[in-house]
């Protein structure tokens, strides 16, 4: 059972997932489209804690905070086995880039200023 006061899980329900998944799934090549919350969500872990795929993938298979966060779900598949192999990570999370990184950003920004009934501000940073 995962507490729900972790900040990664706080923080996993604030984002709006399923605007995410319809903003960046055409931008992923079609058999790795069912993995689109795995790739964004292992691109927020990097970019959050300035982690490699290879430190991701680790964290992956001892943190069921991480497989929450990258699936909504800790009894996603072997704990012990990343779903993807770190090369083809990489390649997707490149697809990303420019169009699928700005959904990122709305995707995590706009739940929660919404939720706090305050106007986003153009000079958020995510520390």
């Amino acid at each position: 059972m995962l507490n729900a006061n972790h900040k990664l899980y706080q923080l996993s329900e604030s984002i709006d997932w399923v605007f995410l998944e319809e903003a960046i799934t055409g931008l992923m090549t079609q058999p790795h489209q069912d993995q689109w919350r795995l790739v964004a969500g292992s691109i927020y872990l990097k970019s959050f804690y300035d982690l490699s795929t290879a430190e991701v993938i680790k964290e992956w298979s001892v943190c069921p905070y991480y497989r929450f966060f990258c699936s909504g779900d800790v009894k996603t598949g072997r704990a012990d086995v990343f779903p993807v192999l770190p090369a083809v990570l990489d390649k997707l999370s490149l697809s990303l880039s420019g169009e699928g990184y700005d959904a990122m950003i709305k995707a995590l920004l706009v739940p929660t200023a919404l939720q706090k009934n305050q106007p986003l501000k153009s000079s958020l940073t995510i520390h």
